[in-house]
């Protein structure tokens, strides 16, 4: 009788283990319900921000071709007109874009909220002379670049109160201005074409008050770029600052060419924003990862943040200064 009992006892504890681990794997982090409402805003503008990044660009996309399609005769001509106006506008990100973009978009309550969130700081180190154009090096690029978003593309970090005079003008791959409607978002921001000559066009730029371009009260073009690119987003994980740079020195010889002064930018915990599975090279997730990035140029990165209701899993960042 005791041999038949023990079979029966044994699977009993071994099952009662397993459950408490898959308890302790799938266990969430739920966020307290008195949550004061500020701080609701602030992850609401950041999960927005995350929306319109991450789906925003296929979304508009389908949309324009929805309406060409399925519209009226009215919605079809007007997108018949915006398309055309594309094909024709779309050399302005290689001549310098549209200046410094559009001010009220730039300083929009939505991204106070959203630099508040993390909060996101920029610390000025050293003055810089407005009747020059510079060339800012980002690092690191981490999932998607959030700090030099935050710092450049928009005024919520103070950047034209530290250097007065001087235009943030972010870049980005060409491809993204040719998405309907959202080229106009990335315009409005002041960003150009990460192109050789668009960067050039603008580290060349007169730096005289009286020149047509510095019409809006500016004299010099800080250009932003983060070197690292999509390639540096696969290495980004919590404590870890691996950058792509050793074939990245073309940001280099524009700056030569032109001239120009290179100021080297660090973003302090980028990195530490989202979690990433393990994706060593050879594996085949990483193998994955890089065929689609030499096809299509986006870097999938396999990334996981927190959600609006709990901390554990999700597409927000974490709440980490920057």
């Amino acid at each position: 009788p005791r041999a038949s009992v023990r079979p029966s006892v044994r699977p009993c504890f071994v099952s009662n283990v397993l459950l408490v681990n898959v308890n302790q794997k799938m266990q969430i982090e739920w966020a307290p319900l008195n949550v004061p409402m500020r701080r609701r805003l602030e992850t609401l503008a950041t999960a927005l921000w995350m929306w319109l990044i991450l789906f925003g660009e296929l979304g508009m996309l389908i949309s324009y071709f929805l309406m060409l399609i399925y519209g009226n005769l009215f919605i079809k001509t007007l997108c018949l007109i915006y398309g055309y106006f594309i094909y024709t506008d779309r050399k302005i990100t290689l001549n310098g874009g549209r200046g410094q973009g559009v001010k009220w978009w730039r300083d929009l309550f939505w991204w106070r909220l959203y630099q508040s969130y993390f909060p996101a700081t920029l610390h000025k180190t050293v003055d810089l002379d407005p009747n020059r154009n510079y060339l800012f090096a980002a690092f690191p690029h981490g999932v998607l670049g959030l700090g030099a978003f935050i710092n450049f593309a928009t005024n919520a970090t103070g950047f034209h109160d530290k250097f007065p005079g001087l235009r943030s003008r972010p870049v980005t791959l060409n491809f993204h201005f040719v998405i309907p409607f959202f080229r106009e978002i990335l315009l409005s921001w002041g960003l150009v074409s990460a192109n050789s000559d668009s960067i050039l066009s603008l580290l060349k730029a007169s730096n005289s008050p009286n020149h047509p371009l510095n019409a809006d009260g500016f004299t010099g073009n800080c250009v932003a770029i983060v070197v690292g690119g999509a390639a540096e987003s696969l290495h980004c994980r919590p404590n870890n600052y691996t950058l792509v740079l050793r074939k990245r020195k073309g940001f280099c010889k524009l700056a030569l060419r032109a001239g120009t002064p290179l100021v080297p930018v660090m973003t302090f915990g980028e990195v530490d924003l989202f979690d990433q599975p393990p994706n060593p090279p050879g594996s085949k997730l990483r193998r994955f990862q890089e065929f689609v990035k030499n096809t299509t140029g986006i870097a999938p990165a396999a990334f996981v943040g927190r959600g609006f209701f709990q901390y554990s899993y999700g597409l927000i960042p974490r709440r980490k200064p920057l």
